[in-house]
């Protein structure tokens, strides 16, 4: 009688899957080196010039994040736990730096202008759910796009949920909005120029000042490294402002790969009322290329990869276990919707909102940290 073999585990360990990493850098590395001169070529027959310069800025955001590891979850979570809040100083130092271009610039009429979003129960309640999903997924809008495109299995799983909660929110935001919305509210909107961005630097100094503080006395500080990676971030986002003529911006990009996706397998996302407003309207008729924020999450997604199989970072990747990667699922869902919900993630909302003067931009810091806490709590119940 034939003796039946002992099955194999076809699970890959994840020291099979740092070994492969190891084993196949340089392949990796040529492949997205010709994805990247496919992306540039592709931008440059859409765009020209001006789409040649915004994946050069992408693949640059992603070798800066990528190198330095420039995330929000976990600065945020190491505050929320130890009180170390030197990285949340740092955010707040990098949204001083682009107050100095965003307000200026906004103001004297030359083109680019600033991000102002309403004050609306959206806001609210999209920013506290982006916080809850950042945190189970371990990355916010900018973490998930550099840590994909290092090879993270956490992020591989992420990603999509993330376009597909994005695409979800789009769909149940204009029935948000109808709850309660305010026009936008300037900080300093009656001072002038010097009073405004007088006010909101010391606003933004203020609140790195105050966690700076709190760090200190848990025993925390700022490191050089770091300063010079937040110097260098926002020296690569006033150029982002100046060519796209807006702030940097993330979820969009994942808003509309989802819309493409779902117009393709034959979904009527056309027909809601979200992607019948101008802005995503035309973004949806046109090449997701065309778009600046889908534009530059593929090129940041090219230049980590570089980074990545350059420095051996594949290499180190490990494959999360089974509960850490439905978290990452949930996270990502939850971070798609959420974004929509409250204008944008870390990056759209936070950063390019505290930046520009916008009040919606504290109200999403504020509601966020109120979700990680909640998703701190969470974590414990995948292994974390």
């Amino acid at each position: 009688m034939r003796k039946s073999m002992p099955e194999q585990n076809t699970v890959p360990t994840s020291h099979e899957v740092g070994s492969f990493f190891r084993q196949s850098e340089t392949s990796l590395f040529a492949i997205i080196l010709i994805c990247g001169g496919l992306l540039a070529g592709l931008a440059f027959l859409d765009s020209g010039q001006h789409g040649l310069s915004l994946v050069g800025l992408g693949v640059a955001l992603g070798i800066t994040f990528m190198g330095f590891q420039y995330g929000f979850a976990s600065g945020w979570r190491r505050f929320l736990q130890t009180g170390d809040g030197s990285a949340v100083s740092m955010h707040f130092i990098l949204a001083a730096l682009c107050a100095l271009v965003f307000i200026p610039v906004t103001a004297s009429g030359l083109g680019p202008s600033g991000s102002l979003a309403p004050v609306s129960v959206s806001l609210f309640v999209g920013a506290f759910i982006f916080g809850v999903g950042m945190q189970l997924a371990n990355g916010c809008g900018s973490g998930v796009l550099f840590s994909f495109g290092g090879g993270s299995g956490r992020m591989i799983v992420a990603l999509p949920f993330f376009v597909m909660g994005s695409v979800i929110g789009s769909v149940i935001l204009p029935t948000f909005l109808t709850f309660g919305s305010l026009d936008p509210i300037e900080i300093g909107a009656s001072l002038d120029l010097s009073g405004k961005l007088g006010l909101n630097l010391l606003l933004l100094l203020g609140a790195a000042g105050l966690f700076f503080w709190l760090g200190r006395r848990q025993g925390f500080g700022l490191t050089k490294r770091m300063l010079g990676a937040t110097i260098l971030i926002a020296v690569l986002c006033w150029a982002v402002f100046m060519v796209s003529r807006h702030p940097w911006g993330v979820t969009f990009g994942f808003t509309l790969w989802g819309a493409k996706i779902a117009n393709l397998i034959g979904l009527p996302i056309e027909q809601t009322t979200f992607w019948n407003w101008p802005g995503p309207q035309r973004a949806l008729t046109h090449s997701v290329l065309s778009d600046t924020s889908s534009l530059m999450d593929f090129a940041m997604i090219v230049g980590a990869g570089l980074w990545a199989s350059l420095s051996g970072a594949f290499g180190k990747a490990d494959w999360p276990d089974g509960a850490q990667l439905f978290a990452a699922a949930i996270g990502g869902l939850l971070m798609g919707i959420g974004a929509r919900l409250g204008f944008g993630c870390n990056i759209g909302a936070f950063l390019a909102g505290t930046a520009s003067g916008s009040m919606h931009g504290w109200i999403w810091f504020v509601m966020a940290m109120a979700g990680s806490v909640l998703g701190i709590r969470l974590r414990a119940r995948f292994g974390f």
